[in-house]
């Protein structure tokens, strides 16, 4: 089946968070993909080219064919199947978005409805609670310095930049909760780390989580 046939139309309801690239990129990736294993919510891979799709990403590809001095873009989609209160089709995307952060999206259909055309199941109200869950099991076993839900958004806006990447800016150490504590977002829940920095001050209901972790409702679902 091809990519393009995957998911489609939309809302998409994405589920992200933001990594360190301390490694070599394979390594980095190889790592991420093994974990899956290690999520309560049961994780399928539905490609079979696994190893082909991270040397891709480790390759790279030019943002621009016919500029030799056009940067190289590092980017991997993976076609899942996601347990959440059922199994629902999902995919998995990764983008390394500057030298030394990468964000990892898990991308589910969003919208109420069926969408039989291409074997895609609404999502239920109970399954929207259940990507909360999703997020914190997420964060149990990546241990992120941020990830969030929302709606046709990941994680990257968080950053609070409008800029294209990869870009200097999105570098790993540039996430500040200033500025997503301060400034309104289409994000349901975020999970910050507060090893990386502790909160003094949270404008909205909170949640304290295991190793560290905090978890803020910043919205609804409501849609």
């Amino acid at each position: 089946m091809e990519w393009s046939q995957w998911l489609q139309g939309g809302p998409f309801l994405e589920v992200s968070f933001i990594l360190q690239l301390k490694e070599k990129k394979t390594k980095t990736l190889q790592d991420i993909i093994k974990k899956l294993s290690k999520v309560t919510n049961k994780i399928e891979i539905v490609d079979e080219n696994v190893d082909e799709i991270i040397d891709f990403f480790d390759r790279g590809y030019p943002y621009d064919e016919e500029n030799p001095q056009t940067i190289n873009l590092h980017s991997l989609r993976l076609k899942l199947y996601v347990y959440l209160l059922r199994k629902r089709k999902a995919s998995l995307q990764l983008e390394m978005v500057s030298p030394n952060a990468l964000t990892v999206d898990f991308l589910f259909y969003g919208d109420e409805h069926d969408e039989q055309e291409f074997d895609q199941v609404g999502i239920m109200k109970e399954e929207f609670t259940s990507s909360t869950s999703f997020l914190k099991e997420l964060y149990s076993v990546y241990e992120f310095i941020i990830g969030g839900i929302a709606f046709e958004e990941d994680v990257l806006k968080l950053f609070g930049f409008e800029k294209t990447y990869p870009n200097e800016c999105y570098r790993y150490e540039n996430v500040s909760p200033d500025h997503f504590l301060r400034e309104p977002s289409p994000f349901v829940n975020i999970i910050w780390n507060e090893k990386y920095e502790k909160l003094s001050h949270i404008p909205y209901n909170y949640k304290r989580l295991d190793k560290e972790g905090i978890l803020i409702e910043t919205g609804s679902f409501n849609v």
